[in-house]
């Protein structure tokens, strides 16, 4: 599978206390296709953060923000409020370099309506290609959010800099949509929770999924279920569904020693279906965990579901297997 750029190499704290969630986020964030600059600021469903888009490109349809033929894109990430500390001081140039992303310049003040931010601009090249990228990092009372544009290089006169630009100075915040909301205007549906609970919804859509009383679990002492489509046009090619299955299994983050211990391949629908069992050791605590993952790799895309538990607890991977059947795109 090819890579596209990412938004930026930090987004292993976007959610600190969730600890699976930077894992599974990176390798999502690419650039697939992408409405008329409006007046008013548009909004994923169910999302707080958004923006007046620069011409030409039209809301994204697997994940939050907007899309263009070209491969040029925006994506929308929202976080608490607390990830403003966390974060803010950590998008330097120097900072950002190892991510591939070549910052120019220094960080620039950005206007949000009834909020602030900064706004980085550079390049970053992938897959032979080089991508205009800004990052905007800004905050306004329903949280923290991420705005990263990416046009390629061979985009630049169908995504100017100037609309880009333009597209920055709209950006705001509205009241956040309550949990139910956002989970029914993810890109997918979930027929069977499997005893397991919504608990968050993240990027406009990932969905975590627990067992048990705490909705925030750093010890990971709870069996949890993480839902999250790629976003990339990039198909994977015919026979490689195992290898990047495996990969990306084994790239979990705050997990080390992953090993496979069960794997099958079959197809549902012409998709081609790839589950896999394993173990591995939680980083933090030291403690075994039993892993399951399956993905379904259809045409330019793939849904992955990702499951944890205390070693021994094989039920409940049972269960996420139960969910991960269940999952299907909208």
């Amino acid at each position: 599978m090819t890579d596209r750029p990412r938004p930026h190499g930090l987004l292993g704290r976007l959610v600190a206390r969730r600890p699976l969630l930077a894992g599974l986020l990176a390798g999502l964030f690419v650039a697939p296709p992408a409405p008329a600059l409006a007046a008013e600021p548009v909004f994923p469903p169910a999302g707080a953060l958004g923006l007046a888009p620069p011409p030409g490109m039209t809301p994204a349809k697997s994940f939050a923000g907007f899309e263009h033929r070209s491969g040029a894109s925006i994506v929308l990430v929202e976080m608490p409020p607390e990830a403003w500390d966390q974060i803010a001081g950590r998008f330097t140039p120097e900072a950002l370099a190892p991510t591939g992303f070549r910052v120019k310049g220094a960080g620039e003040a950005l206007p949000v309506a009834g909020g602030e931010g900064f706004v980085l601009r550079g390049t970053q090249g992938a897959n032979g290609l080089t991508y205009a990228k800004w990052v905007a990092v800004v905050r306004g009372a329903p949280g923290t959010g991420l705005v990263t544009v990416q046009v390629p290089e061979a985009a630049a006169r169908q995504v100017p800099a100037a609309a880009v630009e333009a597209a920055l100075r709209t950006i705001a915040f509205r009241p956040k949509a309550s949990l139910s909301e956002q989970v029914a205007a993810l890109p997918y549906r979930v027929g069977d929770m499997a005893g397991f609970r919504p608990v968050g919804v993240f990027a406009g859509n990932g969905l975590l999924l627990t067992d048990g009383p705490n909705d925030v679990d750093p010890g990971r002492t709870q069996p949890a279920v993480v839902i999250a489509p790629s976003l990339g046009s990039a198909p994977v090619s015919a026979g490689a569904e195992v290898a990047v299955a495996r990969r990306l299994f084994a790239a979990q983050k705050d997990t080390r020693d992953v090993a496979v211990t069960a794997e099958d391949r079959s197809t549902r629908a012409g998709a081609v279906v790839v589950r896999l069992r394993g173990t591995g050791t939680d980083t933090k605590t030291g403690r075994p965990l039993g892993l399951a993952q399956t993905m379904v790799f259809e045409g330019a895309r793939y849904l992955r579901v990702v499951a944890f538990a205390e070693a021994g607890r094989t039920e409940a991977l049972d269960r996420a297997d139960r969910v991960a059947a269940s999952t299907a795109m909208r």
